[in-house]
């Protein structure tokens, strides 16, 4: 890519050269006229950095907390939205306009906590995905663009639950620990999910993103502890949803 833009200067230059030779001065003061057009246009936009990411996955909480059951339901409602968060990077692919490939992962989780009967219960519900991404950046202002876009990755939703005493003593010779217990159920899914990005350039090597989203969600197969395959889970039970958030990003950029 470097060396790309490192010799498209000179190779410019031989085609205005080339032009000059075979027309007057008129015409190649027309056809430098189109070809700095064409050089504006296919240099309107770079990009290429990576960063931090952050956004809140509105899953579908109450059709969730519907046909959960026990023990993982045994702690009240899950609530919505879940706040992810992780890294994300993308470049632009010049020879194709504005077209950007990239990759993000994110995940976030949310637990409760009770006591009952002298022992504590405690559940999770976590997400995570990791998508390849794929947009293409559209020049609005000077340093600011809109990009439409789509994601397309894996993920995993889980619950998690864990319940033992609130205290215990370090085992004599008679004792022993182990009395807590953790139960998982979760499954892994396909995501595919529409984006639209709004970026700002604060200077040519740091830029900001705002992002709106809706996760499309295909479930694979349930699995609890990792061994016991549970089948008939209700299709209720899954991450879609729609999806909002922000980055900050460190690279290089360039929006005319």
């Amino acid at each position: 890519m470097r060396l790309f833009f490192a010799i498209a200067p000179l190779l410019f230059l031989m085609a205005l050269a080339g032009h000059a030779q075979q027309g007057s001065g008129d015409q190649l003061g027309e056809i430098t006229f189109e070809d700095l057009q064409d050089k504006q246009s296919s240099a309107a936009y770079f990009g290429i950095g990576a960063g931090y990411v952050g956004g809140f996955w509105y899953f579908p909480a109450a059709d969730i907390n519907a046909n959960l059951v026990m023990p993982y339901s045994m702690h009240g409602d899950y609530s919505a939205p879940l706040f992810t968060s992780g890294v994300s990077g993308f470049l632009t692919l010049s020879l194709v306009g504005n077209l950007r490939v990239g990759f993000e992962a994110l995940s976030g989780s949310s637990s409760h906590t009770e006591s009952q009967s002298g022992g504590q219960h405690r559940a999770t519900l976590s997400l995570s995905s990791a998508a390849l991404q794929l947009d293409y950046a559209l020049p609005l202002l000077r340093g600011f663009i809109v990009a439409p876009g789509v994601f397309l990755g894996r993920g995993l939703l889980s619950f998690e639950h864990t319940t033992g005493p609130a205290s215990t003593q370090w085992p004599n010779a008679n004792g022993n620990l182990g009395q807590a217990v953790t139960s998982t159920l979760a499954a892994p899914f396909w995501l595919i999910r529409p984006t639209v990005s709004l970026e700002y350039a604060l200077s040519g090597y740091a830029t900001v993103r705002a992002w709106g989203s809706y996760n499309v969600t295909l479930m694979g197969t349930w699995q609890e502890n990792n061994i016991t395959t549970v089948n008939n889970v209700p299709s209720a039970i899954n991450a879609r949803g729609f999806a909002a958030g922000f980055g900050l990003f460190i690279g290089l950029f360039r929006s005319e």
